[in-house]
């Protein structure tokens, strides 16, 4: 609960030194105001003037609203004649409704721009209720002098954080605004109340979400045998099927299917290969925003096959996922045939290395050779005649010319009769489109996972990247930076692992590896792919983040931008703060 700090005179005169020498005489702010002062004054916030932003198109009939209507609605009556304003805003200090009854106080409201649409967060307009209890995520009452802009000194404010029950996470913040002087108490009390009624609406809403969810969930598990997978973005459900069909490492491959699909909108199905092997149908029916109930059976009633025994560390590669350990299994044996394989994946899974790996494994004294689109395809595949016994890649396939391909199909079918036999592997990016001459020469296709899909196997895939890169030097990867790498999608798959620790390397010569020696790509989640000068700008923050140990304010500073630019680019750039990782190291292993 907020206390009194000195008089209006005396917080007054202590505002007045504090932009004058900033300190701030002992005892008459509160400590809370002093903090806030300070982190107005970095984020460059004007203290005699008012410049809040205007937002467009926010969520005005969204969740949080729905659950604060009827709550603000009962304080609007009992408050109908005073002098008072009710305010909601979302998680960003953004308002989305304002109830004000009192027609000169409304009009004072909007001349300070304290009105839905406008942002009061703390980096635009200093100490205030709404903004200052986002940062603190605690009940704030600030009164008078003790705003940091002169043009709410003539109004008190108390402000509580609402809080999602389901997630954890800020959902919005409820205000009282009255004139001041303000009764902090009284305020704060209200101000609490309300946002815990907020927070039990939230909390129904959220219940009758899932129990939509169930409802279809247990709809489609009573009609048809099939295993039922119902998933939300916080949210699996199973049924008993489901739970003996799926390994574990399928979740995520589960879950990028539902997203395709529910993105597509509507009924839809799809068939793709399990971690196992065994080739599924899912059909994905939508049941609200980011949800949805998936029914999957085998094709064609296919029953599982078994799990074969071959394991990465047996071809001397690291992973101990079973979708990647199938992989090697099911490459191992093609090679025992001589059967040729089309083997597919993303670029940088591996696809080479493992081709390779399996061939060391059976037939490490023979020939290995690549043949590339860059180099003479015909004359190479004439020099692979001799490969008797030995492997042979047609990497990249689907880049090949036409005439390179016909060179190909020549080379297959004349190597086809020999009683010498050479494995022939083909590697091509996952949708890439090969003709039917090629294809059918290609009796076998395997699909090598992407990193994201085995995540687990980071942790050992680190070592083994840098025992080949280090040189004698006694370098690891510590607790926090891995946890870093546990939580990218790797979109460069193993070969954008490789390359973020020879980035690693080149600043950190002996110990362990840390978050900030780890390249500017490994703190970020974006949603799409960045420009170039999307990147530059990208890397210039996380630098200026790992600098200034995570402080938004003085990263700002040392950019020479405003806190605000900095917020939106975080944002809008899925940036992570690094700093995070090592403030957390405490609390043990795991992502």
């Amino acid at each position: 609960m907020p206390n009194s700090g000195g008089t209006a005179e005396s917080v007054a005169r202590a505002r007045e030194c504090f932009l004058k020498t900033g300190t701030v005489p002992a005892t008459q702010v509160r400590p809370g105001i002093e903090e806030s002062w300070r982190r107005s004054r970095l984020s460059g916030v004007g203290y005699d003037d008012l410049n809040p932003p205007y937002f467009e198109g926010l969520d005005t009939d969204g969740r949080l609203v729905l659950a604060a209507k009827p709550v603000l609605d009962r304080l609007e009556q009992t408050l109908l004649d005073a002098p008072v304003s009710l305010i909601l805003s979302d998680a960003r200090g953004r308002l989305l409704d304002r109830r004000v009854n009192h027609g000169s106080f409304r009009r004072h409201l909007d001349r300070i721009r304290l009105a839905p649409g406008f942002s009061y967060a703390e980096e635009h307009v200093g100490t205030n209720g709404i903004g200052t209890a986002r940062e603190t995520r605690q009940i704030t009452f600030v009164d008078g002098s003790e705003h940091f802009a002169a043009p709410l000194h003539a109004v008190a404010c108390a402000t509580a954080p609402i809080i999602d029950q389901l997630t954890g996470r800020l959902a919005g913040l409820v205000d009282i605004t009255c004139w001041s002087p303000g009764d902090g108490p009284v305020m704060s009390a209200v101000v609490c109340g309300a946002a815990r009624d907020i927070e039990r609406r939230l909390a129904e809403l959220g219940s009758e979400r899932e129990r939509t969810l169930l409802e279809q969930f247990m709809s489609a598990e009573r009609h048809g045998g099939q295993a039922v997978v119902a998933v939300a973005d916080d949210l699996t459900m199973a049924n008993r099927r489901a739970a003996d069909l799926l390994e574990p490492s399928d979740h995520a491959i589960l879950r990028d299917k539902v997203a395709e699909l529910v993105g597509a909108g509507g009924n839809h199905a799809t068939s793709f290969a399990l971690s196992g092997g065994e080739q599924v149908t899912m059909r994905c029916t939508p049941v609200e925003a980011n949800s949805a109930v998936v029914k999957i059976s085998l094709t064609d009633g296919h029953r599982s096959p078994p799990r074969p025994r071959m394991r990465p560390a047996d071809l001397k590669l690291a992973g101990t996922s079973t979708v990647f350990a199938n992989v090697c299994a099911n490459l191992a044996m093609h090679r025992q045939a001589y059967t040729r394989v089309l083997l597919e994946g993303e670029p940088g899974v591996g696809k080479v290395a493992l081709a390779r790996a399996v061939h060391c494994r059976y037939a490490p004294e023979r020939s290995f050779m690549v043949i590339e689109s860059t180099a003479d395809v015909a004359g190479q595949c004439r020099a692979a005649l001799g490969a008797s016994g030995g492997t042979v890649v047609l990497r990249h396939v689907e880049s090949f010319s036409g005439e390179a391909r016909a060179a190909v199909v020549d080379w297959l079918d004349t190597i086809a009769g020999d009683t010498d036999r050479v494995w022939v592997v083909a590697t091509a990016d996952v949708g890439a489109e090969l003709p039917d001459d090629l294809l059918g020469r290609l009796p076998a296709t395997l699909t090598v996972p992407p990193l994201r899909h085995r995540i687990e196997d980071v942790r050992e895939l680190v070592p083994a990247l840098l025992s080949t890169s280090t040189s004698g030097r006694s370098v690891s990867c510590g607790p926090a930076a891995m946890r870093v790498l546990l939580r990218s999608t790797w979109p460069g798959n193993v070969t954008g692992l490789a390359q973020a620790l020879c980035h690693a390397l080149a600043r950190r010569r002996v110990g362990q590896i840390q978050p900030e020696d780890l390249p500017e790509s490994c703190h970020v989640t974006a949603s799409h792919v960045l420009t170039r000068w999307e990147t530059i700008e990208r890397d210039a923050i996380i630098r200026a983040l790992l600098e200034t140990h995570g402080d938004k304010a003085a990263a700002a500073d040392l950019l020479g931008i405003s806190r605000t630019t900095v917020y939106r680019k975080i944002s809008a750039y899925g940036i992570t703060n690094p700093l995070t990782c090592s403030k957390m190291e405490h609390l043990g292993p795991g992502p």
